[in-house]
């Protein structure tokens, strides 16, 4: 068997080897680009020696990226390209040495005349139609930079002109796109504005379409549109191509907004309207193209016309056109026409009463049938593009007429069935800006709800939120949405904090309605007791939330409220008071009125801002320091102020922690002192840093010098870091100098500077030097000068960034399992406000082994929520902005011991926009000085198991 085993292993063990045929291949030998030098005669060198077209374009690529450089002779360099220009017989090659010359406009200081001048003379030889309209390119973005009244941007116009007759369809568009953009002077405005017109006559349609462009870039660099081309552009509505059709339309629409009280006659009758109502209807008969571009174009273009006559505007909702083809007039008008014509219709001659005014088929007026039905057709639509810009439309137009917006109500209910959720969350949007003009009916409200079963948990909520915007109009229907919210509770828990905000506001906004409902909500008897309901049931907590924001603007409910109500009241108040306003209750109001007292908050404030614009005393820090107290205790006390109040403490936190590191002699010289001397500086400066980087990124809404104080005071701790490296530590500088000097740069452009920014950008703009010991030698006298000189002001419309964690709630003791090694997803749901800068936000996870990580949330976990408010006057007010971050947090670790507990968190990591690449490298750089904590971490006890190896 032994033998047989080994003949049976010889024999699969065999290799057979085949001769692999031999194929060749040719090894193509690129030209060394990463070690040359843009330098004149070195590409004037290369450009002679390199042999083949393809070499040649690749030095050619190399150049182009290499733009804009700095080298010596620029010139000289522009005369070896242009050289090589006519050597080339190759279009291409021609192409791609204009499109450098072109980039010549980018170095800085370069003659823009000589680019023009030696691109002319090339245009005048020039036989390529593709290199030719690229030269007429290069010209057009060249004469952007001349004055207007230059003889040589009236030379490229010529130029331009001249070469409309060219026979390339590619030259007349780069031509007609010149003509548009360059014209400097009304009456060549005038004379340009004929010439384009010619050419949208012309047989290319793309000539076509360029001709409509330039007409629009006329428009937008201030040229006012003759009236006379209205006739020739509403003719070019029914051009064969949608590219045509598409400008022709934006012209239209141009053209209502420019004359909107002009009137025009109706084609097949007498009639005249207004322009602005015969563009809306013609925009509406577009709705119905063939091509979705220009039924999405349309429809994008209605919802601005809000001028337009309301009955046209109400006929886009009704698909009913004329009776019989006939068009009607009004009983007067029958009547008078009846009498002027002498006698009436006595049988005696044949056809004596036939209609006097039957219409053809193909003569129906489109005023009469082009705006019927249009947003109908447009909500229909097959593609979701055109669905969605009528949705916007429609919102749009309603918004400015409260009669259309109730009539467009059912159409709005009608797409929340939509099958895409894109889709369903605007026709909701859409629903909650128009909610203060519309009253959902019964019927209206049931096809609402039914939405509520949606599985998308960000329909839901914003269907609570519109729940919450909108008017009800009968006690059942807030018998129906309050049962229906119920039931989405026991459905779908998570959606509970969301619910209690629907609930808030149907209550605040229905007292009356509520009252009515009272005794069936709350179980309430006049004769029997009726049993008590648990305040830990989340169904009962939600309606003690209606009933009790209802209550605060119908004191009759009060009367109905039983003892164990009142102090389930009292629970509530205290546990979450955002939810429940304050009542004046029997048996609570001793309580509640403790703390109803005056405060004076402004006046407070006042007394504090007068403290600190005092003049310097000995004791700056410890007037500060109190200073700083009081304003975090207001800013506890008022939310009204806080926001403001927050950003000023902030500021008054960062000149304390100036003014205690400039009184250290430490943080100049630190060889006299001890180490822990040494330390204290440090970890002040640390302190700042981070300060510092707080009041710049988390507040926001500021006006432009509150944006430039804040700046000040970042460029003031910047310099006593770079002065403290450069003084007291033996650190390298050079990476933080040209940060420091980039920074003082970006200020240049801006007017009224704070003091120390103002002294800062004056000295740095007379160095030549920017070293970091010239810099601290230059900074030290102004820090110095500076140290009790703080300009305080107080935003009052300042947001500061702010987040809650929802879930994970940190109280479960369960852990969860996971393999070792894998990877843990564990659900996180954030509410974040006044978030300005959402690149910067990440996600902490931090390990018990003290190891953090920062993940990076998928931009479409982040949403932003809008909010509406109704005012007194009945106005739409966006409130404070939202983002709702809803992601999965993945957690991976390897076997531990025993199960224990994660930190999450929410923070802002500016090290891209506050370390450049180089200061990275630097030896005192550190991650976790530029990370800013949005909020406090929750803690997620995960248990990670080890692999259970198989047999």
């Amino acid at each position: 068997m032994a033998v047989l085993k080994k003949r049976a292993l010889a024999e699969y063990s065999q290799v057979v080897q085949e001769e692999a045929c031999s194929k060749p291949l040719q090894l193509m030998k690129k030209p060394r680009l990463s070690s040359l030098q843009l330098e004149d005669e070195l590409v004037a060198d290369t450009l002679e020696r390199l042999e083949t077209n393809d070499d040649l374009v690749a030095y050619l690529n190399y150049i182009q990226r290499k733009l804009p450089f700095h080298a010596d002779d620029k010139v000289v360099l522009m005369r070896k390209l242009i050289e090589t220009y006519h050597r080339s017989e190759q279009s291409h090659i021609r192409l791609k040495i204009i499109g450098i010359v072109g980039d010549f406009r980018k170095i800085p200081k370069f003659d823009i005349q000589l680019i023009i001048n030696e691109v002319i003379k090339l245009l005048s030889m020039e036989t390529s139609h593709k290199v030719c309209a690229s030269m007429i390119s290069v010209l057009s973005k060249l004469g952007n930079l001349l004055v207007c009244d230059s003889p040589l941007l009236n030379k490229i116009i010529n130029i331009g002109m001249q070469l409309l007759n060219n026979s390339s369809h590619l030259v007349k568009c780069h031509c007609l796109s010149l003509l548009g953009g360059l014209s400097n002077t009304t009456n060549l405005q005038g004379e340009n504005v004929k010439h384009i017109c010619k050419f949208t006559k012309s047989q290319d349609p793309r000539v076509r379409t360029a001709a409509y462009d330039a007409l629009l870039r006329l428009h937008d660099r201030g040229q006012k549109l003759e009236l006379c081309v209205y006739t020739d552009v509403c003719s070019a509505l029914q051009d064969d191509n949608e590219n045509v059709r598409q400008s022709a339309m934006r012209i239209v629409w141009v053209l209502s907004h420019t004359y909107p009280e002009s009137c025009v006659m109706i084609p097949g009758c007498q009639d005249e309207v207004h322009l602005v109502d015969d563009a809306f209807a013609k925009l509406c008969q577009a709705i119905g193209d063939l091509s979705v571009n220009v039924r999405t174009l349309a429809a994008e273009l209605l919802g601005s016309m809000v001028n337009v006559n309301p009955h046209f505007l109400e006929q886009t909702l009704d698909k009913k056109l004329m009776s019989d083809m006939r068009r009607k007039r009004s009983a007067h008008e029958r009547h008078w026409e009846t009498v002027t014509s002498g006698e009436w219709a006595s049988g005696a001659r044949w056809a004596d009463d036939k209609p006097r005014e039957n219409l053809d088929a193909e003569s129906v007026s489109l005023i009469h049938s082009g705006a019927c039905g249009a947003f109908v057709h447009g909500l229909e639509d097959e593609f979701l593009e055109v669905r969605s810009a009528s949705l916007d439309s429609l919102c749009q137009l309603a918004l400015s007429n409260p009669r259309f917006a109730t009539l467009s109500l059912d159409f709005l209910v009608d797409m929340f069935n939509d099958e895409i959720e894109e889709v369903r969350l605007k026709a909701i949007d859409c629903m909650t800006k128009i909610s203060h003009l519309i009253v959902l009916r019964e019927d209206q409200l049931e096809i609402i709800l039914g939405v509520l079963e949606d599985s998308n948990v960000e329909i839901r909520e914003g269907l609570h939120r519109m729940l919450g915007a909108c008017r009800l109009s009968t006690k059942a229907c807030l018998k129906i949405c309050v049962q229906t919210l119920l039931d989405n509770l026991k459905r779908y828990s998570q959606d509970k904090r969301s619910i209690w905000r629907c609930l808030q506001s149907l209550g605040s906004s229905h007292p009356n309605l509520t009252l009515l409902l009272v005794p069936e909500l709350l179980t309430v008897h006049p004769f029997f007791d009726m049993p008590e309901a648990d305040v830990e049931d989340p169904s009962y907590v939600c309606v003690l939330l209606l009933v009790f924001n209802a209550a605060q603007f119908c004191p009759q409910i009060l009367s109905l409220f039983e003892e164990h109500i009142r102090r389930h009241y009292r629970y509530l108040r205290d546990t979450i008071s955002n939810f429940v306003p304050r009542l004046q209750l029997a048996g609570v109001e001793d309580m509640e009125t403790q703390l109803d007292f005056d405060t004076n908050t402004n006046y407070f404030l006042q007394n504090v801002m007068s403290r600190l614009n005092q003049p310097t005393s000995t004791n700056q820090i410890k007037v500060w320091d109190a200073a700083c107290n009081d304003l975090i205790r207001l800013a506890q006390i008022d939310s009204n102020l806080a926001h403001g109040v927050e950003l000023l403490a902030t500021q008054l936190e960062c000149h304390i922690l100036i003014a205690k590191v400039m009184n250290s002699p430490a943080w100049i010289d630190s060889s006299s002192l001890n180490a822990q001397d040494g330390d204290v500086v440090k970890n002040l400066i640390d302190q700042l840093q981070r300060c510092s980087l707080r009041l710049q990124y988390m507040f926001s809404n500021l006006s432009t010098e509150e944006k430039l104080l804040i700046q000040s005071t970042r460029l003031q701790a910047m310099a006593i870091q770079l002065v403290y490296i450069v003084r007291a530590s033996n650190t390298s500088a050079l990476a933080l100098s040209d940060h420091f000097v980039s920074r003082v740069e970006a200020l240049k452009g801006y007017g009224n500077l704070p003091s120390f920014a103002g002294c800062i950008v004056k000295e740095i703009s007379r160095l030549e030097d920017t070293k970091p010991g010239v810099l601290s030698r230059i900074l030290l006298p102004i820090l110095q000068a500076h140290i009790y000189v703080a300009p305080f002001c107080l935003p009052a419309k300042a947001f500061k960034v702010n987040a809650e964690i929802l879930e994970p709630t940190g109280e479960s003791d369960n852990p969860q399992k996971f393999l070792a090694g894998f990877v843990l997803g564990v659900v996180l749901d954030a509410e974040i406000q006044c978030l300005a800068h959402p690149e910067y936000l990440r996600v902490r996870v931090k390990y018990p082994d003290l190891n953090a990580q920062l993940i990076i949330p998928q931009e479409s976990h982040l949403k932003t929520i809008k909010q509406y408010a109704q005012s007194e006057l009945n106005e739409n007010i966006t409130v404070v902005p939202e983002h709702r971050l809803r992601t999965s947090v993945l957690v991976s670790h390897q076997v531990w011991t025993e199960s224990s507990h994660i930190e999450l968190s929410l923070v802002l990591d500016v090290t891209e926009p506050e370390v450049p690449s180089a200061l990275k490298r630097w030896r005192g750089f550190s991650e976790d000085s530029f990370i800013i904590e949005l909020c406090k971490p929750v803690r997620v006890l995960v248990s990670p198991k080890p692999i259970k190896r198989g047999i």
